[in-house]
């Protein structure tokens, strides 16, 4: 398998906007640790749950949603607290989202392409890549 990285996209804490943290410019995770949380993707849980390892609290978990855009609803309307990818967040809402003190956790979006195929040069993949590539800022 070949990878190109295009970005890197930090996960955000997303709070109500009445939440007294809400005003701070950045959060240690730490200083969560009493909140319940809401999963706003399965592939999350386990990095959450890593990084609330690290930060020396277990979750709280309030409950599960099967996508970002309800979990910030959920956020929203004070159901609890929620970690979401910068890219998945929605503007509009009436939450914030500050990012994490280190350790602060990120995912890699990148283009994964079969190294079966080393034979003619394939220029629609090559035209693709290129496209997503400028895209993410790498002309």
């Amino acid at each position: 398998m070949n990878w190109t990285p295009l970005i890197a996209d930090p996960l955000r804490v997303v709070l109500p906007r009445t939440h007294p943290l809400a005003g701070r410019a950045r959060l240690h995770l730490a200083e969560l640790a009493a909140e319940r949380w809401i999963l706003g993707c399965l592939k999350t849980v386990d990095l959450l749950r890593r990084y609330a390892e690290l930060a020396g609290f277990e979750l709280r978990i309030s409950c599960s949603a099967t996508d970002y855009f309800f979990a910030q609803s959920l956020v929203t309307a004070g159901v609890g607290v929620a970690l979401i990818p910068e890219i998945s967040l929605t503007p509009g809402l009436d939450v914030v989202a500050i990012p994490l003190e280190s350790p602060s956790p990120s995912r890699f979006i990148g283009i994964a392409t079969s190294r079966r195929h080393r034979g003619p040069a394939q220029p629609y993949v090559d035209a693709l890549r290129g496209l997503l590539s400028e895209g993410a800022g790498h002309e």
